[in-house]
C-alpha cells in the first residue's frame, strides 16, 4: 500500500487547490512529510517576538494543509495525523523556543 500526501492551499474564501507533496511507502513516512511541510511554512513565517497565536493564524490563512490518502481508499487519514492540531502545537513550540531564557 502507498500513501499520498497532498497539500490543500486556500485559493479564496470558498475554494482550495491541491498539489502533490509526494508518495510514500509507509504511513510514518507520510506523517513525516506532512510535519516537514508544516514546519517549513511556520519557520519561514516566524518573525522574532511573534506570538504563537499570530504564527498559527498565518498558517490557517496562508499555509498548505497536508492531507494523507491511501492508494486503495479515498479517505483522508485525519484520525492518525491532524495537521491543524500539529500546526497549533508547533507554532507554540517555535515561538517558545525563540524566547530568551532568563
Amino acid at each position: 500500500m502507498s500513501f499520498f500526501v497532498d497539500a490543500l492551499i486556500r485559493v479564496n474564501d470558498i475554494g482550495a487547490a491541491a498539489t502533490r507533496i509526494g508518495e510514500f511507502r509507509t504511513r510514518e513516512e507520510a506523517f513525516a512529510a506532512s510535519r516537514r511541510s508544516i514546519d517549513e511554512f511556520l519557520l519561514r513565517e516566524y518573525k522574532p517576538g511573534m506570538p504563537a497565536k499570530t504564527l498559527y493564524s498565518r498558517f490557517r490563512e496562508f499555509g498548505a494543509v497536508p492531507v494523507i490518502l491511501r492508494d486503495n481508499d479515498d479517505t483522508a487519514d485525519f484520525f492518525s495525523f491532524n495537521p491543524i492540531k500539529y500546526a497549533l502545537e508547533r507554532a507554540g513550540e517555535i515561538c517558545d523556543e525563540a524566547q530568551p531564557q532568563t
